[in-house]
């Protein structure tokens, strides 16, 4: 998830907008839509044991059948490097040193440049508790509404630049978690006045591990990709007491990473690969298990990100140079 891009010494960001802060989109972005009607079928599913309760697995075998039924929007870029997160209502996404806060509700697109090639932009994250998107940047947490784009620092939380590596970062009601630069190093925040909490001490004593990517679930679990030497793991963990729940491994020759959460019952979305061979997609649960999807035969089209709205309304999936919005409201995650 996540690209990476070149720092420089801090500036701060200058946005410009153009046409009162809409323009026309021209050789950036083609966007296709789907408007057929929909053919909405039940599935079996593959069905999972959580704490005694038995339900069926989520649907994205259907939902990403290739057949389009949910598809209802395909934007297309020149570059792949896709960092985005989404609202009730607006999607925030990052490409090619310009901002795109899409309205998912009219599809308008607001466009902005950043004007200094210095801001290096890491991850974007929707917060519900603020009603803002925070942007991570390689020296500097920033903060927006979605009525109209301004980055707003958030002085109380300040970083070294690190340069090039990239860092990650996770929200979920009051916490906010970041991770710098494939480190270790943890750090927890309140997201009611920014100051720094109680961080996890999970890996403190674990120099040969690097961190890759987090996500907080609304239990308080926050599975974290991390490598060790060449193998690369999913470990989940009690956030309030530093206990390792999982440590979710597949065989010697295949890769487990970017856990993303899916708001429901403590599921996790994840790529599987065995390097220069094979890539796959699988579901985590909350106790370990792993269900392999079957997803995209062709490898150079797998799932670089995914995102779920809160309200389970609307699916994005981001690609290799695409980014595709699905309708779920008809077609329920789980049945």
């Amino acid at each position: 998830m996540g690209c990476r891009h070149s720092s420089s010494p801090s500036n701060s960001p200058k946005i410009i907008t153009k046409n009162g802060g809409r323009i026309t989109l021209k050789n950036k972005i083609s966007i296709q839509q789907h408007s057929q009607k929909y053919n909405h079928e039940k599935t079996n599913g593959i069905k999972l044991s959580i704490s005694n309760k038995t339900f069926s697995s989520l649907n994205l075998e259907q939902i990403l059948d290739n057949h389009g039924k949910n598809l209802i929007k395909r934007f297309e870029f020149n570059s792949a490097c896709l960092l985005f997160d989404v609202s009730l209502t607006h999607i925030l996404l990052f490409n090619n040193r310009q901002l795109y806060l899409i309205n998912i509700n009219t599809m308008n697109i607001d466009t902005y440049i950043l004007l200094i090639d210095t801001i290096n932009i890491q991850e974007i994250v929707w917060s519900s508790q603020l009603n803002k998107f925070l942007i991570l940047t390689s020296d500097q947490l920033y903060q927006t509404g979605i009525d109209q784009l301004q980055l707003t620092p958030i002085h109380q939380i300040q970083f070294i630049n690190e340069g090039h590596r990239k860092s990650y970062m996770t929200v979920n009601g009051d916490d906010l978690l970041i991770n710098r630069s494939f480190g270790y190093d943890l750090r927890r925040y309140s997201l009611v006045n920014f100051n720094l909490l109680q961080s996890p001490h999970v890996y403190k004593e674990k120099k040969d591990l690097c961190i890759t990517t987090i996500q907080l679930n609304s239990n308080k679990i926050l599975a974290l990709a991390i490598s060790i030497g060449e193998k690369q793991m999913i470990d989940l963990i009690h956030l309030n007491t530093d206990e390792l729940i999982h440590r979710i491994k597949l065989d010697f020759n295949e890769n487990i990473s970017y856990p993303i959460d899916l708001h429901c019952h403590g599921l996790w979305f994840a790529k599987t690969c065995i390097p220069y061979v094979n890539i796959g997609h699988c579901l985590i649960t909350s106790d370990g298990q792993i269900v392999r999807l079957k997803l995209f035969s062709n490898q150079d089209n797998f799932i670089r990100s995914l995102r779920i709205t809160d309200d389970n309304r609307w699916l994005l999936i981001g690609r290799q140079h695409a980014l595709e919005l699905y309708s779920l409201s008809n077609n329920m995650l789980f049945s």
